[in-house]
C-alpha cells in the first residue's frame, strides 16, 4: 500500500486566531479587576501568544546548499 500525499489534515488548525484575541481581552479584564495573580496572568498570556503564533504561522528551515 502507497502512502498519499494529503494537506487536508496539516493545513486546518485547531487553533483559532479569532478565539485568541477574545481570549485575550477575558484575560485583560480579569488582570484589571485584580481576579488574576501578575504570575498566573503573564503564564497564561505567554502560552495564548505561542498558540497564536503557531496557528498563523508555517516556519520553514532554510534550503541548504549541498556545495558547502
Amino acid at each position: 500500500m502507497r502512502i498519499r500525499e494529503t494537506t487536508s489534515i496539516g493545513s486546518t488548525s485547531r487553533f483559532d486566531a479569532a478565539a485568541a484575541d477574545e481570549t485575550l481581552r477575558e484575560l485583560e479584564q480579569q488582570y484589571a479587576d485584580g481576579e488574576i495573580e501578575p504570575h498566573a496572568y503573564f503564564e497564561k498570556k505567554r502560552m495564548l501568544v505561542r498558540l497564536f503564533l503557531k496557528a498563523t504561522t508555517s516556519p520553514r528551515r532554510p534550503v541548504r546548499d549541498e556545495d558547502v
